[in-house]
């Protein structure tokens, strides 16, 4: 979710009518600014608030606090933005520091550090004395930095953040590292119209044993008309691994998840598909292994209605949900689990590799 967090905050930087880079410098600067104020405003009007802003000639600093998470809730989903009320919720008190740079190089029109200064009431709630050490020193060493550049038609950004090797001590030692961390998108004035993303590394390591780690994940989504509901989205990932405290261990190896949608006049459809070469669990007695799993999906005869009015609704809107609901449903949903497979199992009491299984279903 924190990576939600800082691209929206991009994408609302670079919202608006598109400005090209063919005058002077300074009146570049000063119609930069201009466009920054407008959207800060748009941020004001949208449940943030800007406090802490500092302007010179080139640059400037200001901290946006996530005020009030219904409204922003509501604006992300119509930026494109899929967030709930609840998660919206637990961002409460969350404030980002931003350094703003005008004209830094060839590209970029505006770049943009973002790191966090404060953290939700949800977190700092929760955390021990030693974990609000470990808060301050992400905030102090700014290890959860965003770099954002944004183009001079303000119609893509790029950016990454920045590879992190840090350790914390709380109960126990967590060490984290993230490497290779970059995203690049382009914007309309609707909505998000691609992007991509990519991560090297990702690994949490305790001193208990525990570790997560995650390799080589590649992401992409593509806008392929006019409808939010008209994309195709693909993800891969190399390998993921994960041990318990109580020397449970998996392996996940070449996961592929793609879907797209199409819409039709009033109506909307979904492609679902995933494929995983092999999953390895191990356990004390006995270990299991599949590999070539498969699974394809279909939704068809989907609201775009009924849909445009849930993403707007607000999460307590009981009767608002339920008539948007059975609008959903109002032409015959239907549900079509093209396959759902496994090549190959190995049976835990023999060690021995066996066939799979092949099922298909419509609801």
């Amino acid at each position: 979710m924190m990576k939600k967090i800082l691209i929206i905050i991009a994408l609302v930087l670079i919202g608006g009518a598109g400005y090209y880079f063919g005058f002077g410098s300074q009146k570049a600067v000063e119609a930069l600014k201009a466009q920054v104020n407008t959207q800060l405003q748009t941020l004001q009007k949208s449940g943030f608030e800007i406090i802490d802003r500092s302007i010179e000639a080139k640059k400037e600093h200001f901290v946006i606090h996530y005020a009030r998470p219904d409204e922003i809730a509501q604006y992300f989903r119509s930026q494109n933005i899929d967030i709930s009320d609840e998660d919206s919720k637990l961002f409460h008190g969350l404030k980002i520091g931003v350094d703003l740079s005008y004209l830094e190089g060839a590209y970029s029109a505006l770049s943009a550090d973002l790191y966090p200064v404060a953290f939700p009431y949800s977190l700092k709630s929760e955390v021990s004395k030693q974990g609000e050490k470990n808060l301050r020193k992400i905030s102090n060493d700014k290890l959860f930095l965003a770099h954002i550049d944004i183009n001079k038609l303000f119609t893509s950004f790029k950016g990454y953040l920045k590879d992190v090797n840090t350790t914390f001590e709380d109960r126990e030692k967590l060490t984290v590292i993230s490497r290779g961390f970059t995203f690049e998108g382009s914007y309309n004035d609707r909505f998000l119209t691609s992007s991509s993303n990519a991560v090297e590394t990702l690994s949490f390591t305790s001193s208990s044993g525990a570790m997560f780690t995650l390799n080589n994940l590649k992401g992409s989504y593509e806008q392929n008309g006019k409808s939010l509901y008209d994309f195709e989205s693909k993800y891969h990932i190399d390998q993921i691994r994960a041990r318990g405290d109580n020397a449970e261990e998996m392996r996940v190896d070449q996961v592929d998840f793609d879907s797209s949608g199409r819409a039709k006049q009033a109506f909307a459809a979904s492609d679902f598909s995933l494929h995983i070469k092999s999953i390895h669990t191990k356990e004390p007695a006995r270990e299991h292994y599949m590999e070539d799993i498969t699974g394809k999906a279909s939704l068809k005869n989907l609201s775009v209605a009924a849909l445009d009015k849930m993403k707007q609704l607000d999460s307590n809107d009981t009767e608002g949900f339920n008539g948007a609901f059975k609008m959903l449903l109002s032409k015959g949903v239907t549900l079509k689990v093209d396959e759902l497979s496994v090549k190959k199992v190995k049976i835990p009491e023999s060690g021995k590799m066996a066939d799979g299984f092949l099922s298909s279903a419509i609801v």
